[in-house]
């Protein structure tokens, strides 16, 4: 009988774990939000990416690239969100990156997740994303250009000498 009902408990914690998971569409640019990224050069294109993060930063799931076909937006397709049931409120934030250098995040906006229900509605917008732009990119030199500048500084130095 104990094994009985421990097993109905542990089924039961299992089932409120699994469904409290709710989704969300991580787009700019599809479902009532038109929310386009830009930068000091106009609209942000390939080379940088998105990353849907909770209002702590932590990440959730994987960057989505910009698209080249449509500058300023990205879409990176349904993540869900752990820990947090469909139908409930999530504040979320969006991260811009240029290869792993994070250049800025947008306001933090709430959104009602989607995967409530069964069958499971379909994932909510990010409604509540408004456009904002990144500032303050600033290029980081290749290894080669710094070489070179010390061995121009260098020469300049040398030849003073003489």
């Amino acid at each position: 009988m104990k094994k009985l009902l421990l097993l109905a408990t542990l089924c039961v914690v299992a089932t409120v774990s699994a469904s409290a998971q709710g989704t969300v569409n991580f787009s700019n640019g599809v479902g009532g939000v038109t929310a386009p990224v830009s930068g000091p050069d106009g609209l942000l294109g390939a080379g940088f990416s998105a990353q849907l993060q909770l209002a702590d930063g932590t990440n959730v799931g994987q960057s989505a690239p910009f698209l080249a076909t449509a500058p300023g937006f990205f879409a990176g397709g349904t993540r869900t969100i752990d820990g947090v049931a469909g139908g409930e409120m999530a504040t979320l934030q969006v991260a811009v990156l240029m290869g792993d250098a994070l250049l800025g995040t947008s306001g933090q906006f709430t959104v009602t997740l989607g995967g409530v229900g069964t069958p499971p509605t379909l994932p909510t917008g990010l409604t509540g994303l408004s456009a904002f732009s990144i500032s303050g990119i600033d290029p980081i030199p290749e290894p080669s250009t710094i070489v070179l500048a010390l061995l121009g500084g260098s020469a300049l130095l040398l030849r003073r000498r003489k």
